[in-house]
Order: structure tokens, then C-alpha cells, then sequence
């Protein structure tokens, strides 16, 4: 069999992810998708004229508009309720998962942890803010854990300043290295569970609750920053009648005038967006013939044969080398921002260290990497988030029925395809536009010129061009069929 027939055979045997891309199928656009790339890249550049134009240094001081209210009293019960249904939801995702079927359709714990939480929550969190910092199962253990021993949740030691966001960090780059390259099934993935608790456990014991659910777990982390762009945001006033408790603002208004705590963080933040973008990059005929097609003729010579005739031995090998690219996509990303932030510090002659630099502007990219996960999974809810209400009915896969949605709940939401690559292309831009607003009012405040601050923010212009183009071009590929 020929090298370039084996090759469309085994792109096709290749495992598959839960939270695979939106399109299932190619789709016919009413123009080609490279009219869609060019046209949001023009209304990119478009955008940042117009803000370089409009935007003044004395409104990069103010704060952003909100508007205060103090929530209804009712809605104070509801936390212990919501904190129930949390610990209950993880406690039968885990049990379901070492009792139950081992089919991952008829599993709960399946449909629970990679639907309703990795991707339900963190878009909650966009919307809803930072809901996870009253609501998380591992924090809500430990505290109950110190109730019954106290000072479990005080720590024996002192956090080390040394380790920041590092351990968020590794426990995120684990996550998704399992969700990308591991076949994960209802019963691994519960005894993935009982490891991180006791991971979560053990730190806790060690630095304590308000040290680790701030640096080191890793949904506080990301979900604390994602909810920094939600419309809606609980002040830190505390609520004595006078002040309010909650507000509203406009989205993404959270990130401006903030600084990134720390060098980790920033990683912590890229590796949101390149592992988004990794997963897509390597569904792509392109990808994959980086490798198996051995354009470069590197393999050929060594195995004696075309690589595709020795793809059972060199799988290990393949996906040991995804992993690497996907661990080493953070630093990549990080090159490239620190290249063009480089190159915007030498165009305005600023004093600015390239480090104060990348921490000052990296919540800028933030908005990209949300869109991205948004544009890349948001249709899942749809097809297999709609079970979830079938498998409370059947948790186990037994063939229970319990509230009797059994079967009528299975039913998934198809979305037409021209909607979703709509809704992606108007999601990826409105992300990048947002994005270049945020960088270019931090300009104006670390350059305090208006001139200044458009000229330092060129490069970054073109950074994001390459981002959108890329980006678009990456989730049009299934399109092209």
C-alpha cells in the first residue's frame, strides 16, 4: 500500500478526544473561509486605528463604569444548597465511576467532570465571576476536614514564595496532557479524582487552605482568572446596608489597570491559550504529516522504511513527541510575546524592563485565550452536555430511570454548522479586539504619551493579526473536509 493511501487510513484511527473540535463534518460556507480569516484581520487592524485615534492617556487612570447592587437576601441560602450539590456532584462522579458502566456515554462521571465542570465552569465563571472560590469541592472538603481536626486548614509550614504559580502550573499542564493523550475511561478517571483530592489534601496539610486554593490549585487559579473578565464581580466591601455587595461592568473591563502577579501566572495564562491552540493544531492534516509524511526525510533513513510502515512502533514515540510540543507551547507563545514587546520597547526608547513589560501586558492576552476555548469546545454543551440531565436518571449505566429522563434526556442539540463557524469567527474577533483595547490602555499608562503608546503597540498589532489569522485558520479545517 502506498505511503500517501496508508496515511488517510491511519489519520483516521487516530484516538479521538472528548473535547474534540465543533465540527463533526465539512460544512459549505457562502464564501470561502479565507474571506472570513482576511475580513476579521481588516477589522482587527481597522479597530486599532480607531483606538489609537479616540483613546487619551487621562482615561487610561479612570476607573471603568460600574454599576452597584446589593443581591436579594433569598439568595444567601442558596450556598449551602449550591455547596451540597457540588460535593454531592463530585461524590457520585467518583462512585459512578468505580462502580458503574465503563461505556463513557453512559457514565456520569464522564458528562460530569469533562462537560459540566472542565468546560460548564469555567464559561459560568465568565459570566458569573469568580463563583468557584465559594463553591469548590476540594476547598469545601478541607474546611470540613478542619472542622472535625482543627488547624488542618492553618498549614504546618509557610507557603514558599519560590514556588507562586508554578504548581498550578504543572498540575494544568498534567490536566490537559491527560485529556489530550490518555484514554481515559469512568474508572480512571475516577481514580484520577481521588489523586488530585489527595493532592489537595496534602497541600493543604502542609501550607494551608488559603495559601494552596490561591496558588496552587489549578481551577481556582484559572477559573479566578477567568472570572477577572466576567460582566458581573462581588466588591470587596463588605456588605454593612451602605456599600454594595456585587456589580456590574463591562466585559473584560475587570483586566484593566491589573498587573500580573508573577512570572508563573504569566505562563500559567499562555499555557491557557497555546494548549487551546494545540489542540486544534494537531487535528490538522498539516500536523500530522509533519510527522508521518517525514516531509524532511529525517525518519526514513533511520527506520529503513517510510515511518507510516512502522506506525505501530513509533506511536509511543508520536505521542511522547506531542507531549513535549504541548509542554514546550507556553514557552513558544511566551518567545513571541516577549519578541514583540521587545521590539515595541525599542520603537518608543521606554526605560522598561522587558520583564515589568510582559507582566504589565499580560492579562492583555487573556480575552484571546477565552475566546479560544470558547470557539474550540462551546458546542459540546450542546451535543453531550444535554445528556447530563438523562444521566442523572442512570449514573451507574444500569439501566435505572430514576426521574425519568432516562432516555428522553439523551437526545442531543445538533447546531447548524454555518452558525457555529459564525459565532466563532464573531468570537474569535471580538476576543482580539478586546485584547488590543486592554494592551493599548496599558500603553498609555506605561508611556503616558498618546503617540508613544500607539507606536509601542505596532508590533503587538501584528501579534495579534498572526493570532487571529491563525486561529480562524486552524478551526476552518474541518470546513475544508
Amino acid at each position: 500500500m502506498s505511503p500517501p493511501r496508508l496515511l488517510i487510513i491511519l489519520a483516521g484511527l487516530l484516538p479521538g478526544t472528548l473535547c474534540a473540535h465543533s465540527f463533526g463534518r465539512p460544512s459549505q460556507l457562502p464564501m470561502p473561509y479565507w474571506m472570513y480569516i482576511y475580513g476579521a484581520m481588516a477589522a482587527l487592524l481597522l479597530s486599532f486605528v480607531v483606538l489609537a485615534w479616540l483613546l487619551r492617556a487621562e482615561r487610561s487612570h479612570q476607573s471603568p463604569p460600574a454599576l452597584g447592587f446589593s443581591p436579594p437576601h433569598c439568595t444567601r441560602r442558596l450556598k449551602p444548597l449550591l455547596q451540597g450539590l457540588m460535593l454531592a456532584g463530585f461524590g457520585l462522579a467518583i462512585v459512578s465511576g468505580l462502580l458503574g458502566s465503563q461505556d463513557s456515554y453512559r457514565n456520569f462521571n464522564m458528562t460530569f467532570f469533562w462537560i459540566a465542570f472542565a468546560l460548564g465552569a469555567s464559561y459560568a465563571s465568565a459570566l458569573l465571576g469568580n463563583w468557584y472560590a465559594a463553591l469548590n469541592p476540594w476547598k469545601l472538603l478541607c474546611q470540613a476536614i478542619g472542622k472535625l481536626h482543627a488547624g488542618f486548614c492553618h498549614g504546618r509550614f509557610s507557603y514558599p514564595q519560590a514556588l507562586a504559580y508554578w504548581p498550578a502550573l504543572a498540575l494544568y499542564m498534567g490536566f490537559i496532557s491527560l485529556e489530550l493523550f490518555a484514554d481515559i475511561r469512568p474508572f480512571s478517571l475516577s481514580v484520577w479524582l481521588l489523586i488530585y483530592t489527595a493532592i489537595n489534601l496534602l497541600a493543604t496539610f502542609l501550607w494551608g487552605a488559603r495559601a494552596w486554593f490561591r496558588y496552587g490549585e489549578l481551577f481556582a487559579v484559572m477559573f479566578r482568572l477567568i472570572a477577572m473578565m466576567a460582566p458581573l464581580q462581588r466588591s470587596d466591601q463588605s456588605g454593612d446596608g451602605q456599600r454594595p455587595q456585587w456589580q456590574l461592568r463591562w466585559p473584560f473591563s475587570g483586566l484593566l489597570g491589573q498587573r500580573v502577579e508573577h512570572p508563573s501566572l504569566l505562563i500559567f495564562l499562555l499555557f491557557m491559550l497555546s494548549s487551546t491552540a494545540f489542540d486544534g493544531l494537531r487535528e490538522t492534516s498539516l500536523w500530522f504529516n509533519l510527522f508521518w509524511a517525514d516531509p524532511f526525510g529525517l525518519l526514513s533513513p533511520l527506520l529503513g522504511k517510510h515511518p507510516l510502515h512502522a506506525y505501530i512502533e513509533l506511536r509511543p514515540w508520536y505521542i511522547a513527541y506531542e507531549v513535549l510540543w504541548l509542554l514546550m507551547s507556553p514557552l513558544i507563545y511566551l518567545g513571541l510575546f516577549l519578541l514583540f514587546l521587545w521590539l515595541g520597547k525599542k520603537l518608543v526608547g521606554s526605560a522598561l524592563g522587558l520583564r515589568e513589560l510582559a507582566l504589565r501586558f499580560g492579562y492583555s492576552l487573556l480575552p484571546i485565550a477565552l475566546v479560544y476555548h470558547i470557539t474550540h469546545y462551546y458546542s459540546l454543551l450542546f451535543s453531550d452536555g444535554v445528556k447530563l440531565r438523562a444521566l442523572l436518571s442512570d449514573p451507574f449505566g444500569w439501566g435505572w430511570n430514576l426521574f425519568g429522563s432516562a432516555i428522553s434526556g439523551r437526545v442531543p442539540i445538533l447546531l447548524d454548522m454555518g452558525i457555529i463557524w459564525d459565532s466563532q469567527v464573531w468570537l474569535i474577533l471580538i476576543g482580539h479586539v478586546a485584547s488590543v483595547y486592554l494592551a493599548h490602555m496599558e500603553a498609555l499608562r506605561s508611556f503616558n504619551n498618546q503617540r508613544s503608546a500607539a507606536l509601542s503597540q505596532l508590533p503587538m498589532l501584528l501579534l495579534m493579526l498572526l493570532f487571529t489569522g491563525a486561529g480562524l485558520w486552524i478551526l476552518a479545517q474541518p470546513l475544508q473536509g
